[in-house]
């Protein structure tokens, strides 16, 4: 008799940890992957004048597998932000048959605004067409960049963007910036953060010529699933980012949690994001 009223006194706890766990199984695959944030953010705020704020769109981990719904939101919510420049910074795509639905997502941003691109562990990894993809991109007014450098004039001032190749294949900040002269805005994009700690003694030497203020990264997802702060997983390429600002050395790092999933379609405490940024530029 003891042993029956044991079980009916651990039953109630033993249905709320199953209630608990399918309520967060539910969040973490339909909900939360679903929803994105913008995350807003000023630069150079100290000098901010009435004609030099530049803003900025940051689209990362896009894993774009179709045209919905969410991907119009997104188109829309871009425009609505209306940026100077819109910056792709890889994992646009899982798949090459996806290209078509990709295509379709830029032509529902508005063509006028500049965008500039680097590629991602993924396209790599789905045998992208190198050329279609840049072609893609040109028509919709954006150029792919892969370990090059490119000058935006915006009104009197410049910014220098130089676009990294991702850690799957082969990047050069060496060749990136062959031919090309410092500039007092200079961006740095790179779809692995990892790679900045792996700059070689003369990249470094030529980070302290250039003295790029920021670099902006993607490919952690944030981890994708984050407990209380731990992030259990993340993907090579990833080093010691997680997501958000690293401070600690120039030039200054933002990791993006990026808008879509890959591997295990699931997100706990990793909110997917836009993100946003007004430069006061030099």
């Amino acid at each position: 008799m003891s042993k029956r009223k044991n079980r009916r006194k651990y039953l109630p706890i033993l249905l709320a940890i199953i209630t608990s766990f399918c309520l967060l199984s539910f969040y973490g695959l339909v909900i939360e992957p679903n929803r994105f944030v913008v995350a807003h953010h000023q630069l150079n705020k100290q000098f901010a004048e009435a004609n030099n704020s530049f803003k900025i769109v940051q689209i990362s981990d896009l894993h774009l597998r179709k045209f919905n719904n969410r991907s119009k939101l997104i188109a829309k919510q871009i425009n609505k932000l209306n940026p100077n420049i819109i910056l792709f910074t890889g994992d646009s795509i899982d798949k090459a048959e996806q290209l078509d639905g990709f295509e379709h997502f830029l032509s529902r941003l508005n063509r006028q605004t500049a965008k500039y691109a680097v590629m991602g562990n993924w396209e790599y990894w789905a045998d992208i067409d190198l050329k279609r993809l840049t072609a893609i991109y040109a028509n919709y007014n954006c150029r792919l960049l892969v370990n090059e450098s490119i000058l935006h004039n915006y009104g009197d001032r410049t910014i220098l963007i130089t676009g990294l190749d991702d850690l799957t294949s082969k990047p050069d900040l060496m060749k990136s910036l062959q031919g090309v002269r410092p500039q007092p805005n200079h961006l740095l994009l790179a779809h692995s953060p990892a790679y900045r700690d792996l700059f070689s003694i003369d990249e470094l030497a030529m980070l302290r010529q250039y003295k790029p203020q920021y670099m902006l990264s993607g490919h952690t997802h944030g981890g994708q699933i984050s407990l209380f702060g731990f992030t259990p997983l993340r993907p090579n390429g990833s080093g010691r980012y997680i997501s958000g600002w690293y401070r600690d050395s120039a030039p200054w790092l933002y990791v993006s949690r990026g808008l879509g999933v890959s591997v295990l379609p699931v997100r706990i405490g990793v909110v997917p994001e836009i993100s946003y940024f007004e430069w006061f530029l030099n």
